[in-house]
């Protein structure tokens, strides 16, 4: 099921590439946000200061879910790659009703969030072999 099945009447704003959502560290806006349309590439930055893409998004991917919930700065970038996209904006207190009135959401968030962290898990693992490996080799 796509999360952008649970929301009715959400503000949408057009965006073209290169715009930049958000950056790394920057603070909270109270905002989560779904593609409508368009490719949006997640990216962290390297200890030497390079940006790494970590993953691609599109049409039904959320983000930004993160730092809504837990007021924390953001911890990627998020930028849009497609010529064109359009992002659904769900505002903190949209996020809050939605989340008392409609258990599926919040499952489908929490379902999502935990393949997030699988993925995270299985890049941090690849990772340090790979450092096992300098450091062996």
């Amino acid at each position: 099921m796509n999360i952008l099945e649970y929301m009715q009447n959400i503000s949408t704003q057009a965006y073209k590439r290169g715009d930049i959502i958000f950056n790394e560290g920057d603070p909270h806006d109270g905002s989560m946000y779904c593609i409508m349309q368009g490719m949006f590439a997640v990216t962290k930055r390297t200890p030497d200061g390079l940006q790494e893409v970590i993953r691609g998004l599109g049409p039904g991917d959320f983000f930004g879910e993160l730092a809504l919930i837990t007021r924390k700065p953001r911890s990627m970038t998020v930028s849009v790659v497609s010529a064109q996209a359009r992002l659904g904006i769900l505002r903190d207190d949209q996020f809050e009703k939605l989340a008392r009135i409609n258990a599926n959401f919040l499952f489908h968030l929490l379902k999502s969030s935990v393949d997030k962290l699988h993925r995270a898990e299985a890049r941090l693992t690849e990772i340090e072999k790979m450092i096992g490996e300098l450091q062996t080799g």
